[in-house]
């Protein structure tokens, strides 16, 4: 299938046109999403600056997103704002994914697939931060491969404070720089931006820190599929341990393993920390999309795995307590995590035979 750069941009416009729509606050049955959940709260209407005139979980450059949207004082300005921040964001993914799919040989065919005609890419696309924080870590890792250690580190930096999830990967790419004094300038960099900004702002607001990430430890199970071991809330504390042991067990599976490159390892330990976190909102998907485009394989239970993900948003308010063990949304929650589980060893095996043929066709 012959595919052009015009076809795929023309297809995401599309598709992301679609997504604005179905969100849109306007329209009386749209559809959830944060953005519009967040100008609800009611702060930022009166234009209070998060952190420090109101309370928001989430990093200080999604804070700072949200902040500079709500100028267009009316909720539809907002949300078309917040939009056309995540659409920049889509745009530059979609160049990057692109141009890494092009040097690997990869056919923009699966750029289409899995960052444009995407059930997740439709539904999730205008929805939270995620998206920009899939392209700044795409652009990170891009900015990488190419050799731009400061670059990288900066903007692997910049994805931190949209989600601080991107500080745990750190280590994935440190080792994949040989010198010891680069390893150390780069996690510098990367630390020290994101450490700076939050530091100011604890200074300024002493309840920063306990508003923002501990508003995170104190959230329950959602959508992880060992709630059919711990249904009980009163056994979510002893869950998050199980959480917090498994996910260090399998990122540290990932760090001392063999891949052929960045993106392989990336992907890998992006999958082990969705399998094994206790918050798995149905958004995240969006961080694999760009990896599977760029390794150029559909794996078979791709489509099951986006019919599920699409499933948790569309049953969970038709459901009376849609974080209940039992409830629609965490059962599709549950088919989801075993369809990824599948992907993730059918992906690992697949690196493993593209490792051994690599030496192998070099020594011939």
């Amino acid at each position: 299938m012959n595919i052009d750069k015009k076809t795929v941009y023309s297809a995401a416009v599309t598709s992301f046109l679609f997504s604005y729509l179905v969100h849109h606050p306007i329209l009386r049955h749209h559809i959830y999403s944060d953005i519009v959940a967040f100008w609800n709260r009611g702060f930022l209407p009166f234009l209070q600056v998060p952190y420090l005139e109101a309370e928001f979980e989430y990093p200080p450059l999604a804070g700072f997103i949200a902040y500079v949207s709500a100028f267009g004082r009316n909720i539809t300005a907002y949300y078309t704002i917040f939009s056309l921040i995540i659409f920049a964001s889509y745009l530059v993914l979609l160049e990057l994914v692109m141009r890494i799919a092009s040097e690997k040989g990869v056919g923009l065919e699966y750029v289409l697939v899995f960052l444009v005609l995407s059930p997740s890419i439709v539904l999730y696309s205008v929805y939270n931060f995620d998206m920009i924080f899939a392209a700044l870590l795409i652009a990170s890792l891009y900015l990488f491969s190419r050799g731009n250690l400061r670059a990288s580190a900066t903007v692997f930096s910049v994805a931190a404070l949209i989600k601080l999830v991107n500080l745990i990967f750190l280590p994935f790419i440190l080792m994949e720089i040989r010198s010891w004094r680069e390893r150390i300038r780069y996690a510098v960099i990367a630390v020290g931006i994101f450490a700076v900004v939050n530091l100011s702002l604890w200074a300024l607001n002493p309840k920063f820190i306990d508003e923002t990430y501990l508003y995170h430890a104190r959230w329950g199970l959602e959508d992880a599929w060992f709630i059919a071991f711990f249904p009980d809330r009163s056994s979510w504390d002893t869950a998050k341990l199980f959480s917090m042991l498994l996910m260090g067990y399998g990122l540290l599976k990932v760090y001392l393993c063999d891949f052929e490159d960045v993106y392989q390892r990336m992907f890998m330990g992006v999958a082990v920390f969705l399998l094994t976190t206790y918050v798995f909102t149905p958004q995240m998907l969006l961080w694999i999309l760009p990896f599977l485009a760029i390794f150029g394989k559909i794996p078979i239970p791709y489509f099951g795995l986006e019919l599920a993900n699409s499933a948790i948003l569309l049953t969970w308010f038709e459901t009376s307590n849609p974080t209940k063990f039992g409830s629609l949304p965490q059962n599709f929650a549950i088919l989801r995590a075993i369809l990824l589980f599948m992907i993730l060893l059918e992906s690992y095996f697949w690196f493993r035979r593209s490792i051994q043929v690599v030496p192998s066709s070099q020594s011939a």
